[in-house]
């Protein structure tokens, strides 16, 4: 094998594995062959599915045919089932089996539900059960809305943009509805600071949304869905963040959750030749620009493997957020690594183009394909 035979394989069709295959090709050039393995039709950019429920035509989706063929990428449609490691070889659902010299993993993490009966946000059908939601709320007949975000999870801005987009909808369909966010976090936003908080605070204040932190969740009873105090009596509906899980990928270490621990490279724990990226990985704040770091850092080592001049990408986590308010966005920026990182917050977008996702290079990427419709 010469180097220029190193065949890299991308299980996952998601934040990562893109900016993967667009990191490996800039770095490497065609001096590496690349196969992505997902069961997906489309490449989605999920960030935009809060904003779907009320404008469809703001979603994005992009055939991953017409991004193999850009990249010059092998495409499988198939799930990643086990990892043989002792073979270099990836088994799929659908494909038969992978020979790799190097393997991504990016397959993401899923959405388990928190509240029994609530709608799950990013969930399958999600969409679908929030625009009825809205139906229903807009005929009348819901008078109490609850958003929640349980213990655990750490990146909950999609529900602080829902409850604020709903308090739109709601003054727009001329419709007097209850509406409270009750959150496990001591903040909103906690993972970007003080600072970040101050802001939901007063959107929420401002579109009439009551906010307990420090809320605690009980489960649903007949048909209503209780909370306790302090997030208020009884709601008609509940949307709540996911609980995420690990892809537990058979013949790969992960942790009891099912996600992979890698180091600083993206290199998985004692292996050699499998990496990972994104929401896969036991790396705590789930979110599509980190993912894109993880995957960007992933891309640099595997290109000098393969005998690219590069400089070497360690994952030094920035979180960068474009939060939607109804109104005009709020800028969020924040390093995760620095203890003493102050938050930054602007109502200019401090990076370009402006979108939810920051990649190197997923975002100029899909800039230059794709027809953006503005989210409120």
């Amino acid at each position: 094998m010469t180097r220029r035979d190193l065949r890299v394989v991308v299980a996952g069709g998601g934040v990562a594995g893109l900016e993967a295959l667009l990191a490996l090709r800039s770095f490497a050039g065609h001096s590496v062959e690349l196969i992505l393995v997902t069961p997906d039709d489309d490449f989605v950019y999920r960030p935009l599915e809060v904003v779907e429920p009320f404008d469809p035509r703001a979603m994005v989706r992009v055939p991953w045919q017409r991004i193999a063929a850009d990249l010059a990428v092998g495409h499988r449609r198939a799930g990643a089932q086990e990892v043989d490691l002792d073979g270099n070889r990836l088994r799929t659902t659908t494909a038969g089996e992978l020979s790799f010299d190097v393997l991504i993993v990016a397959t993401g993490a899923t959405p388990r539900p928190a509240i029994p009966g609530g709608i799950t946000v990013g969930a399958p059908g999600a969409t679908e059960r929030l625009r009825h939601l809205l139906g229903t709320l807009r005929a009348g007949h819901i008078r109490r809305l609850a958003f929640v975000v349980p213990p655990g999870v750490t990146w909950s801005l999609p529900l602080y943009e829902l409850a604020l987009l709903t308090a739109r909808f709601a003054r727009e369909a001329k419709q007097e509805v209850d509406l409270s966010v009750a959150t496990a976090e001591s903040e909103p936003l906690e993972v970007f600071g003080s600072g970040a908080g101050e802001t939901v605070r007063e959107l929420l204040d401002d579109s009439s949304v009551r906010l307990a932190t420090n809320g605690l969740v009980q489960r649903r009873v007949g048909e209503r869905t209780w909370l306790e105090p302090p997030a208020g009596p009884r709601a008609d509906a509940v949307v709540a963040m996911a609980r995420l899980a690990g892809p537990y990928l058979r013949g790969l270490p992960a942790d009891g959750d099912g996600f992979l621990t890698v180091d600083e490279h993206g290199r998985v724990e004692g292996e050699s030749d499998v990496y990972a990226a994104g929401d896969a990985t036991s790396f705590a704040v789930k979110q599509g620009g980190l993912a894109a770091q993880q995957a960007e850092a992933v891309a640099s080592e595997i290109a000098r493997r393969a005998g690219a001049e590069v400089e070497a990408r360690r994952f030094k986590p920035v979180l960068r957020a474009m939060l939607l308010t109804g109104e005009a966005p709020r800028y969020l920026r924040v390093a995760l690594t620095a203890a003493a990182s102050r938050p930054e917050r602007s109502d200019q977008s401090p990076w370009w183009p402006p979108v939810k996702i920051v990649g190197r290079h997923l975002a100029p990427y899909l800039a230059g394909h794709v027809d953006w419709v503005a989210p409120a």
